[in-house]
């Protein structure tokens, strides 16, 4: 294994407005926008039991093993939140090998939690929703998908699948974005569309030869902090901590365009499909509450 030397730094901002946000950054560079949701009530008060709470008996799906692989199991969200914080008890105590991954919990990935348990929206109250294109700020929250799980929970280097915007929430804990831009997506050895056998932080030059040329960037985020990824951008992401996050994949009318457009580059027909979807929306103005009926199979599956 080798390493490679790190590239530009991504910029650390704090909150912005719309106005600079769109001049600067979307669809440029990524950003991070330290403390600017640390206001929000779900900050100080979401924890693993707090979620058990609400919802004890909902049935989440959760990924086992590599979050590429696609293995799912379901739980009921007590238990889950249950066996979460009982390993990582153990793990502070000694009794459990971070490192061996088959002891570690499943990872709640991909997951529609505001729609499953609609009481957490009240913690959200104050949300900077102008961030987003108009189609998505008056139902914005039917637009999350969750991650909850354990520190050392890990997501290999992709880029997200219908070539969006991506504005990641960070609510609880710490994670590790490992990036790579879309503009090196050649040097990553891709397979099954949008997956990358290299880690990025250790790659394997003798392998994967043409890594060497990517430009490789990393950040941390943490409790309140908001994190933007230009379309198509590569991503490891670590949780250093037990972590709670959401992320909101958005289109406006230059990248849905080009993600209907990517079937030229071998994007999956149903991919397509939610593009031209999206477009309707964020083009053609169709109002949300029409055509999210179209898009919750996008919103309710584990990719």
């Amino acid at each position: 294994m080798s390493t490679i030397a790190a590239g530009r730094s991504i910029d650390v901002r704090g909150p912005l407005s719309p106005d600079e946000f769109y001049e600067c950054y979307v669809g440029k560079e990524p950003l991070v926008m330290r403390g600017a949701v640390a206001d929000l009530p779900a900050v100080g008060r979401w924890s693993m039991e707090h979620f058990a709470s609400l919802a004890p008996d909902a049935l989440v799906r959760l990924k086992n093993g590599s979050v590429d692989a696609g293995h799912t199991t379901t739980m009921r969200l007590a238990d889950y939140t249950r066996t979460v914080t009982d390993w990582e008890a153990r793990t502070a105590a000694g009794d459990e090998a971070p490192e061996t991954a088959q002891e570690r919990p499943a990872y709640l990935h991909d997951l529609p939690l505001l729609s499953i348990v609609p009481q957490l929206r009240e913690d959200l109250a104050g949300f900077p929703v102008e961030l987003f294109p108009p189609f998505y700020r008056s139902r914005w929250w039917e637009f999350t998908q969750f991650f909850v799980g354990p520190s050392g929970a890990v997501t290999p280097l992709h880029f997200d699948s219908l070539l969006t915007h991506n504005l990641f929430v960070q609510v609880k804990g710490s994670k590790r974005f490992v990036m790579v831009d879309a503009r090196d997506r050649g040097c990553c050895y891709l397979k099954g569309w949008r997956w990358s056998p290299v880690d990025p932080e250790a790659p394997d030059l003798t392998s994967y030869p043409l890594f060497r040329e990517a430009e490789v960037r990393t950040c941390v985020v943490g409790d309140g902090d908001l994190l933007y990824m230009p379309p198509g951008m590569l991503h490891k992401v670590v949780s250093e901590t037990p972590s709670m996050s959401f992320n909101i994949d958005w289109h406006e009318w230059r990248s849905a365009l080009r993600g209907v457009a990517a079937i030229r580059h071998g994007m999956p027909a149903t991919n397509v499909r939610y593009n031209v979807v999206f477009a309707l929306g964020v083009i053609a103005r169709v109002p949300a509450p029409v055509l999210l009926p179209a898009l919750r199979s996008y919103f309710s599956y584990i990719s």
